[in-house]
């Protein structure tokens, strides 16, 4: 689920990525808030991008690629796919914050 900092990188690099790494975990709740409560399907699907972009960057690549999934989606309005992407980014997401 989650990659681990490159071994290669010095120690005081690796403690500022995983420092990184806990502050974008902290904000995921923020993050599924703003993408439940988003008003218009162009803002969820900005909120997505993001945090398919940041997911990524974090090492959650599930994630990540579960909200490109769901960015993708929402150009189609709401609808049955977009909401089990929806869903399935909630649970990725509430697995990552929670591990």
């Amino acid at each position: 689920m989650v990659r681990a900092p490159a071994d290669s990188l010095p120690p005081a690099s690796r403690a500022g990525l995983e420092a990184l790494r806990r502050r974008f975990v902290a904000g995921l709740p923020a993050r599924w808030q703003e993408i439940e409560q988003a008003p218009d399907p162009a803002a969820r699907a900005a909120a997505l991008h993001r945090l398919a972009g940041a997911a990524g960057s974090y090492g959650y690549e599930q994630l990540g690629q579960a909200a490109r999934a769901a960015e993708r989606l929402c150009a189609g309005g709401d609808g049955p796919e977009l909401a089990r992407a929806l869903r399935e980014v909630g649970r990725l997401l509430h697995q990552a914050a929670t591990a």
